[in-house]
């Protein structure tokens, strides 16, 4: 089944019109409503930390000193 998204506003009296539907007369259909704010997420939500500062202080540094890394214990 082919989805089309459709944002209209609810009349006060709690309908809501549907118009220019790209199906023909008679055809069913399947009707969803969300609120879209609900329905998807910002782009600010897909990406929570763009535009964050970050640093690397020493990336090259190893985890252990040279000392301590034996890979044969």
């Amino acid at each position: 089944m082919e989805a089309i998204r459709v944002e209209t506003t609810v009349q006060p009296n709690g309908r809501v019109v549907i118009e220019n539907l790209p199906f023909e007369e008679g055809k069913e259909v399947e009707v969803i409503v969300l609120e879209p704010n609900l329905s998807r997420k910002s782009k600010s939500d897909l990406h929570p930390l763009r535009g964050t500062p970050y640093r690397y202080d020493d990336p090259f540094s190893p985890l252990i000193s040279l000392e301590e890394w034996d890979p044969f214990r």
